[in-house]
């Protein structure tokens, strides 16, 4: 019984509408956190996995049925390379002729946005909790609890900027200096596509990117959603946009079951916590992937 569920759970899932071939609407669900690899449940909740909404996206866009997509958005954000994954994606499809609507939901900011600027356009709710758009990165210290307690690391390391971000010691300012370059590299380009996704000056996203959340309203007052309106809305403009007469056939591609997310994410972390082990035995240094949106 579980394993029937979880091959129908695979499919698209229709959600309704009378629909011909050439005149469907692919619904693709981004929810929670954005994160590297798969879609699954984390410990705050739902995450949405890059490699698999990249799949859905890139399945939607040479689907020669489908005339457009819509992006269901409720996402705080996440990881910065896989927001970007899937922000090229959108765009992909859109080179492939797609029309690509977001629809922001309770929360669509950060990495959720980077996603959502990729789109032809956006429709947020009044209420909807935008913006947030900056790079942060976080680090723990406590090397001077460690030292109360008599408590001393050795670290062994093949270049002096190894264990950078370690919390074993204080970073040096030459340190922080290399993480600021790189949050700020990452921040201009954020910034570089929202500024082409939304068709503005860089300048007038600076003035905005300071990492300062919206209501949907104030977004599209300042130009950062197109419209405002609800989930049928979104249906209802994409439809138009693209040339689909009468009812469109909304379909809903990647819909897991519950077994398929809880499964999936207790393998990748298992693997993920194998090849740390392996691979980056004792650094409590970060990469890039520790940069957030």
């Amino acid at each position: 019984m579980v394993l029937g569920i979880a091959i129908i759970a695979k499919g698209p899932f229709d959600m309704g509408g009378i629909g011909v071939s050439g005149d469907k609407i692919a619904i693709i669900n981004i929810e929670g956190a954005i994160v590297g690899g798969s879609s699954g449940f984390g410990i705050f909740g739902a995450e949405s996995g890059a490699d698999d909404i990249a799949k859905l996206i890139k399945s939607a866009g040479e689907d020669p049925s489908v005339r457009a997509i819509i992006l269901r958005i409720n996402s705080p954000g996440g990881s910065a390379a896989a927001s970007q994954e899937l922000h090229a994606e959108v765009c992909k499809a859109r080179e492939n002729g797609k029309i690509v609507v977001a629809s922001m939901s309770d929360v669509a900011t950060s990495g959720g946005y980077y996603v959502a600027c990729g789109a032809d356009k956006i429709v947020a709710n009044p209420g909807t909790i935008t913006g947030s758009i900056g790079v942060i990165f976080s680090q723990l210290q406590y090397s001077e609890l460690l030292e109360r307690y008599g408590i001393r690391a050795n670290v062994i390391k093949s270049g002096k900027y190894k264990d950078i971000g370690s919390p074993l010691r204080n970073m040096t300012a030459e340190e922080q200096q290399i993480l600021q370059d790189m949050i700020d590299d990452i921040y201009f380009q954020f910034v570089h596509a929202v500024a082409e996704g939304r068709q503005m000056n860089e300048s007038e996203i600076l003035e905005l990117a300071d990492g300062r959340i919206l209501t949907g309203r104030q977004a599209k007052e300042l130009g950062l959603v197109d419209e405002l309106g609800n989930f049928q809305d979104a249906v209802d403009l994409a439809g138009e946009m693209a040339g689909i007469e009468g009812k469109p056939s909304v379909v809903e591609y990647g819909r897991k079951s519950f077994f398929e997310q809880f499964f999936g994410v207790f393998a990748r972390e298992l693997g993920r916590g194998v090849a740390e082990t392996f691979l980056d035995s004792g650094r409590q240094g970060v990469g890039l992937g520790s940069s957030f949106l």
